[in-house]
């Protein structure tokens, strides 16, 4: 199966649809095919992210429906749900630390907003920076090759992979984190979120990063 973008392997035996919706007569609802597969994808990855540990599970699936919905778009929260929890063993883990990053980062915001200030304050920040740019750089990484690898591939494995990848795109990996940014209002925007927050960033992600296909394990 030729891939544009990842998907994951288990997937790939399901015939895809010339068109999507292509099955339905109504013209109306093959327009709303796509969108509401996108939303039916972001409410199961916001029950998988709920838990916690399932952020990054949810973020893989997530990718992994949205960059190949001729297969999946009308099974799109069925297949987003069960492919998310069979990552949880996984990458809970991975879930875990990406909390922790997030916790740190606040955390040396209100230490430098107390402790420091003017010029001291910026300096300080600033060296915060090229740290969780690369590591955000990394966890998008991980994602979008989780998304197209065998779901029994190892967590050291996708992580090794993901770091060949950030070598071989050095400016995707460069650029990725502004990427994230500014599709931010997806993220914390809640109309925005219950929609599509976690269903369009990560195939927005998943496009800045084009093909991986040679990584795929």
């Amino acid at each position: 199966m030729t891939r544009s973008a990842p998907a994951l392997r288990a997937g790939a035996d399901r015939p895809a649809s010339a068109r999507i919706g292509a099955e339905y007569p109504s013209p109306l609802v093959r327009f709303l095919a796509t969108p509401a597969a996108f939303v039916a994808t972001n409410w199961a990855a916001i029950l998988l992210a709920l838990t916690v540990v399932g952020l990054i599970p949810a973020l893989t699936a997530a990718t992994r429906t949205t960059t190949d919905l001729r297969c999946h778009a009308d099974r799109a929260f069925r297949e987003t749900l069960r492919s998310g929890v069979a990552l949880l063993r996984r990458d809970w883990i991975v879930s875990l630390a990406v909390w922790a990053l997030l916790a740190v980062a606040a955390g040396d915001a209100l230490i430098l907003s107390e402790l420091a200030s003017g010029g001291v304050r910026v300096f300080l920040a600033g060296l915060a920076v090229p740290p969780t740019w690369l590591v955000a750089s990394f966890l998008s990484a991980y994602v979008v090759l989780a998304a197209g690898s065998d779901p029994a591939a190892g967590r050291r494995e996708i992580a090794g992979r993901a770091l060949v990848l950030m070598t071989r795109k050095p400016l995707q990996a460069l650029l990725v984190p502004a990427v994230i940014v500014a599709v931010c209002p997806l993220w914390v925007l809640a109309p925005l979120t219950i929609a599509i927050g976690f269903s369009l960033t990560p195939f927005l992600v998943a496009r800045f990063w084009g093909r991986v296909d040679a990584l795929l394990v």
